[in-house]
């Protein structure tokens, strides 16, 4: 009797176990650039389970603070920018990003976003994105307009460069990827 209801009962833990859906989607990384020097991480990457697939540009958690000084404290909320539904649209999408660097200083522009935990949930957001210069460095700061303290993340010229370098290199090593 004891060995039966064993079997039952793992049975019933197996086929409850694949029956279960996962909570968190999964995220199909295409290219990333991390820097620890400066905290940034950045990526593309499409979701695997989005019919038509959509790919986004990532570029991390958000700090609050100042135009300039950012404290890093919240690990959950990313802001997303959609880069199309096909690879030769993201790479297009990306190279427009690129020439916001041209902006004079402290010129701005606006982009669509999401700001959301872990993945795009479809909401949109109006994303500012401003040139600024330090140094010999170009950076684009994109912050999430509002009153109060600015969320917003800095991304170098460099960094982003590395990032659609790869982004290419990935489109030529999968020619049949849409």
């Amino acid at each position: 009797m004891k060995r039966l209801f064993v079997i039952l009962a793992l049975a019933a833990i197996a086929v409850g176990a694949s029956a279960q859906d996962s909570i968190l989607r999964q995220r199909v990384e295409i290219a990333e650039f991390e820097s620890e020097e400066n905290n940034t991480s950045i990526e593309v990457f499409y979701m695997d389970d989005e019919t038509p697939r959509v790919y986004y540009l990532s570029l991390g958690n958000l700090g609050i603070g100042t135009d300039i000084v950012q404290v890093q404290f919240d690990p959950f909320y990313e802001l997303f920018i959609p880069l199309g539904n096909t690879l030769d649209e993201a790479i297009e999408k990306m190279k427009d990003i690129q020439d916001l660097y041209k902006l004079p200083r402290l010129g701005s522009s606006e982009l669509d976003g999401c700001f959301a935990v872990a993945y795009p949930d479809g909401t949109s957001t109006k994303v500012a994105v401003t040139a600024r210069r330090f140094l010999a460095a170009k950076v684009l700061e994109f912050s999430l307009p509002g009153d109060g303290p600015v969320r917003a993340t800095h991304i170098t010229k460099s960094n982003f460069n590395s990032l659609l370098s790869t982004l290419k290199l990935y489109r030529k090593i999968h020619p049949k990827e849409i």
